[in-house]
């Protein structure tokens, strides 16, 4: 009998001992496979001081090449760290990477401020945050990354004041970017010429719908609000033809009549928007269409709120993944230099004429 106690011990002893070793090489494979958020100082000399950012890596091991890169955009008091702490990146990222939906990729989450991803220096702003973001970033980020990165391989997105710097930063340079995706984007239409002389006059856009006859109401030109909600992005007081010059729909016009191939366009926002970003959202929509453009546009259910970001991101990502890697194509030069007021040719018979984003309102 004791030899058969002897025997049950000794097996109970090798099946714990066996159970303990498979659970530490599991865990060792998790840790060796986990995705890492990695924040980082980055130098940069058009600000005159380091800018800070969040960098996500993939489990994965990167390819010769290096993986494509996605700049994404934090709102209005945002951070580097909102899409982190707020909106679920990681998890988000290895779920869909994991079930496939999307290939692996490295995401860069800069700091910005509350600078409109504008450069403001000249005007005492927050700083050149266009340049900071748009040179000394990738040049630091892609080179120890993504080494090889081209613009199949590079596109950028933001959520509010991120996707207002998103959709700047892509039609000012197309040919860097191969898609753009704007998530409740902070879009308003140009100050109408006659009224962009105001400076701190300028108290927002007024009343929206206009009622045609007894039973039409129809929507108007989109207008900013007043110049204090921009802080000193765009001066003190508030310059509205800065604005404009800087604006998303004059950066559009000016690419349409160059010719320039832009980057892939998404576009979705909250179909309860509290701050009423749809109307925005719809006018570069519709100025899209009629020059022509191809954009993907969806509206969801949801307020200006994370738990509605942390869902539309998803959809975004795989927009955005699907757009990667897409054989290279020659694309004509972005112009660099915009003209103060931008003319275009009228798409065709019937075609809208709200393309230039600069109608004045009556």
């Amino acid at each position: 009998m004791n030899w058969l106690l002897s025997l049950i011990s000794s097996l109970r002893s090798r099946i714990i001992c066996a159970s303990f070793l498979s659970l530490g090489l599991l865990s060792g494979a998790v840790h060796a496979e986990a995705s890492t958020i990695e924040e980082m100082a980055i130098p940069s000399q058009a600000l005159g001081h380091p800018l800070t950012v969040s960098i996500y890596r993939p489990s994965e091991t990167a390819p010769k090449s290096g993986w494509p890169v996605l700049y994404l955009l934090h709102g209005l008091d945002g951070s580097n760290r909102d899409w982190s702490d707020l909106g679920g990146i990681q998890g988000t990222l290895d779920r869909l990477i994991k079930s496939g939906r999307i290939h692996p990729m490295v995401v860069v989450m800069p700091n910005a401020g509350n600078s409109w991803y504008v450069d403001s220096a000249d005007v005492h702003g927050p700083g050149n945050y266009e340049t900071a973001l748009m040179t000394d970033l990738p040049k630091a980020i892609e080179k120890r990354f993504a080494p090889h990165c081209e613009r199949r391989t590079r596109a950028i997105a933001g959520i509010s004041m991120g996707g207002f710097g998103a959709l700047r930063f892509a039609l000012k340079r197309p040919d860097r970017y191969v898609a753009v995706a704007s998530l409740s984007g902070a879009i308003w239409q140009n100050v109408p010429v006659n009224l962009a002389a105001g400076g701190s006059s300028w108290t927002g856009g007024g009343s929206y719908f206009q009622q045609v006859d007894a039973d039409t109401i129809i929507g108007g030109v989109d207008l900013p609000p007043d110049g204090a909600h921009f802080g000193g992005a765009f001066g003190t007081p508030f310059d509205a033809r800065r604005f404009n010059t800087a604006n998303v729909f004059t950066l559009l016009a000016r690419q349409v009549k160059a010719g320039a191939a832009l980057p892939a366009i998404y576009l979705t926002v909250g179909d309860n928007d509290s701050h009423n970003l749809w109307r925005g959202s719809f006018a570069l929509y519709e100025t899209l269409m009629a020059d022509r453009e191809k954009v993907e546009f969806r509206v969801t259910d949801g307020d200006h709120v994370w738990s509605l970001w942390r869902r539309t991101i998803e959809d975004a990502l795989v927009f955005v993944d699907s757009k990667f890697g897409t054989p290279s194509e020659a694309v004509a030069p972005a112009v660099a230099a915009l003209p103060e007021k931008p003319q275009r040719k009228p798409a065709g018979p019937g075609s809208s004429k709200i393309a230039s984003g600069e109608a004045l309102m009556k």
